[in-house]
């Protein structure tokens, strides 16, 4: 009978044989990064090897070819660079992370390097990448109790790495996980490509400080904007006070900061309160919610906007509710620089907070032509729809991956 602790849960087809498994020790010589002294010039003057950091890895993937830094070569130690095909993990400060390095480098003290030993050179780098996931995991769950965060390396050369009989069943596994990762890229780029025509078309087409017209507008459109207090053309309404003993596991659902994220409403710790206690407007679809009140300033005048019905559904006591007869207009406008320094103006007057008066008597430039208004927002509200529908994609591809790595590896965890 096999055993099934060798076997993972999917594999492709044409496989299934058990897996194998080695330890740390058997399969790698570890080694330490450190930081060359920084007040020795000589070691930093215009460097040419990489010198690799937790940030290089949050900027640009766990793939690393060159980093942020540079070291010379009077900064390397007698041991010499970390030859490529290295592994490197976080094992203090940040546990867990991990990348491939794919050139001669060095990295920081808060890395251990994983070099295969020789006779364990057929072991591929590409496989052990992916594979190297579980084995954040363990190190994430193995924190030594007190002082600084880091993990044991006796207990490390312990940890047991599993992997197929067969180059092509690695193989496939490491080109899997590949074609993932590049999705994921693609995905995030075109991501961040939208959101920069966003905040472009945000700064292009409202008028900048001290003007009345933006720089590109709608064709036809040639007017001055005009000069409106903010309640000539939203309604303002508050939000509902609660108590403990309102709070039920169904009911009527009470929107509060944690559902607006990147503008939209979201599914979060939600909270349902008794039907009975409710004594404020329900939302309504193209309404506008804010955060009005909350511990950090930095989240007063977030807000996202109602795109689909939700009936039985109220915003909390520090929450504002806008409606408009052309709301995603007003949702692109509270989205522009202006409006956050408006609500970063008067949020200074009180506590972590800005008032619905000193909403109402904010003053902004809109079109005198209702057509404008509502040809401006179908711009941005169908840019917003891009952009979340790709989040959306980069999210079920996150998931995808997580899943794989779970059902894809035997031993990914539980040692």
């Amino acid at each position: 009978m096999k055993n099934k602790s060798l076997t993972p849960k999917i594999r492709f087809k044409g496989y299934d044989d058990e897996w194998q498994q080695a330890k740390v020790r058997d399969v790698f010589t570890l080694g330490n990064g450190y930081t060359p002294s920084k007040a020795n010039p000589a070691f930093w003057t215009n460097g040419t090897i990489p010198w690799f950091r937790m940030e290089d890895i949050r900027e640009n993937g766990r793939v690393l070819e060159d980093s942020i830094q540079h070291v010379t070569p009077e900064a390397v130690k007698s041991s010499g660079l970390f030859p490529a095909g290295s592994i490197i993990v976080s094992t203090t400060a940040t546990i867990g992370e991990h990348a491939l390095l794919i050139a001669d480098s060095l990295a920081n003290q808060r890395f251990t390097v994983f070099q295969t030993v020789n006779r364990w050179s057929w072991l591929k780098a590409k496989y052990l990448l992916y594979r190297f996931y579980g084995l954040g995991d363990w190190c994430r769950k193995n924190v030594n109790a007190g002082g600084l965060a880091a993990v044991s390396i006796t207990d490390l050369q312990k940890y047991d790495i599993d992997f197929p009989s067969t180059a092509e069943e690695r193989d496939s596994i490491a080109d899997y996980f590949d074609n993932i990762d590049k999705l994921l890229v693609d995905t995030e780029r075109e991501i961040t490509r939208l959101e920069k025509m966003k905040q472009a078309s945000l700064q292009k087409m409202f008028p900048r400080p001290g003007e009345t017209t933006p720089e590109i507008r709608f064709r036809n459109f040639t007017e001055d904007w005009i000069c409106e207090e903010l309640i000539s053309f939203v309604e303002i309404y508050g939000g509902l006070t609660y108590t403990p003993s309102d709070v039920q596991e169904s009911g009527t659902l009470v929107l509060r900061s944690s559902n607006v994220k990147r503008g939209n409403i979201v599914n979060a710790d939600n909270i349902y309160v008794n039907p009975k206690c409710v004594n404020v407007d329900n939302v309504r679809e193209g309404d506008i919610i804010m955060v009005v009140r909350n511990g950090s300033v930095s989240l007063i005048g977030k807000h996202g906007q109602i795109t689909s019905s939700m009936p039985h559904t109220v915003i909390g006591a520090f929450m504002t509710g806008f409606r408009a007869k052309y709301p995603s207009f007003v949702n692109a406008l509270f989205d522009t620089i202006l409006f956050s320094h408006e609500v970063d103006k008067n949020a200074g007057a009180t506590i972590n907070q800005i008032t619905n008066g000193m909403l109402k008597q904010m003053k902004f430039y809109i079109p005198r032509d209702d057509k404008e208004q509502r040809a401006i927002g179908e711009y941005f509200r169908n840019l917003d729809a891009l952009i979340s529908t790709k989040r959306k994609k980069l999210e079920k591809l996150l998931n995808l991956k997580q899943s794989c790595l779970d059902k894809m590896f035997v031993n990914t965890t539980a040692q």
